[in-house]
């Protein structure tokens, strides 16, 4: 019986209704005083704005998918970027779908395989792109934090102070990988004492298993960290974009409250980044998937700072609307476009550059090990 229970909540059919059943009761409480005003308010939205806004989400992968290509061809020279943009939106789908986002790089292996990238490459190309996200995603958020956190955590809730956890939490993993880089005692001490604690605490099951996660981790660590000293000027570029495309995702409120004609100046720009970008922090801690329920209800508590009750509800629907579903039922054409593509076969793919002194779980000097993404 358990077991069949497990079956039915790890379909895709019990995702779906689950996430559209969570999403419709959050919205049921948020809209049960304003339905008409803001069903009326979402009625007369500026078509062209809402085509610009769908324009930027695609955009956005466009870019991705631009990085993509940009990081495979330190490997595979001939891969295209209209590959990039199909994988982009592969690892958009998966992550929107699976709870924590889980699911996006298996299945943009799977594609990077069909598209001729080996499994050690795409499993490299991955980690790269999530070095160099992260690593853009923790200074620019920082800034915003510098910026206006202050002002809206003084004049408004307390609740604000989950955002700066969110943002510590999301940043010292990436702070965690460089520290044990540059710094070996930093990781003796994580994988000794720091788990033997872990488990102490009982935060750590199996003292053993986690200590093989961190090796592995940092081995392939490593190996990214060799691409990023080789090629400066393609990692530059690839930070600038995603730079671009983290704009792109925090500003789509400003354009949403254009949309629905509501008075907003381009003064209140920077205020709605910091917004989107605290929003982003606290769904860090919603283990469900696309963050739903929580990104709602987070997007309303932070965003009616800005907004009366009725704009910034009409304003949350359009905004959920465009980020995810759109971008989820684009991903999942997108995804069944790439599946079904001839499987591709390069002729000059090359191994992933690797250090000198860098040695992967597998105990092999120079190659990128072959085991699925923690």
């Amino acid at each position: 019986m358990k077991e069949k229970i497990k079956k039915v909540i790890k379909s895709p059919i019990f995702t779906i209704v689950f996430v559209i059943s969570l999403t419709g009761l959050v919205l049921w409480l948020t809209l049960r005083n304003d339905f008409d005003q803001v069903v009326e308010m979402l009625r007369n939205a500026n078509i062209w704005m809402l085509l610009f806004i769908a324009g930027l989400m695609v955009f956005d992968r466009v870019i991705h998918g631009w990085g993509l290509k940009k990081e495979c061809n330190v490997s595979c020279p001939d891969y295209k970027w209209s590959q990039g943009f199909v994988n982009s939106y592969t690892g958009s789908l998966f992550n929107n779908i699976t709870p924590s986002a889980s699911g996006g790089q298996f299945a943009q292996v799977y594609i990077f395989t069909r598209q001729g990238v080996p499994v050690s490459n795409a499993i490299g190309v991955l980690w790269l792109d999530f070095i160099i996200y992260q690593t853009t995603m923790s200074i620019f958020v920082l800034l915003l934090l510098i910026l206006r956190f202050g002002y809206y955590f003084s004049h408004y809730s307390q609740f604000f102070i989950i955002v700066l956890f969110g943002f510590v939490v999301n940043t010292a993993v990436i702070l965690a990988l460089w520290a044990m880089v540059r710094f070996p005692r930093f990781y003796h001490w994580l994988s000794t004492s720091g788990v033997n604690i872990g488990a102490k605490l009982h935060l750590i099951k199996d003292k053993e298993k986690t200590k093989k996660s961190i090796e592995d981790q940092l081995a392939r660590f490593e190996k990214e960290v060799v691409v990023l000293k080789n090629n400066k000027k393609m990692i530059f570029k690839i930070a600038l974009s995603n730079l671009l495309r983290l704009t792109i995702y925090y500003s789509v409120p400003f354009f949403c409250a254009i949309a629905l004609h509501i008075p907003i100046g381009f003064d209140k720009m920077l205020d709605v980044l910091a917004l989107s970008s605290f929003v982003a922090m606290v769904n860090a801690f919603v283990p469900l998937p696309g963050s739903s329920g929580g990104t709602e209800a987070s997007f309303i508590l932070m965003f009616s700072t800005l907004f009366n009750r009725i704009d910034v509800s009409s304003i949350m629907i359009l905004w959920r609307v465009m980020t995810y579903y759109f971008q989820t039922l684009l991903g999942g054409v997108v995804f069944l476009y790439g599946k079904t593509r001839p499987i591709v076969i390069h002729d000059n793919i090359q191994l992933m550059p690797a250090g000198e002194n860098t040695v992967n779980s597998s105990g092999d000097d120079g190659k990128i090990d072959n085991g699925g993404l923690s």
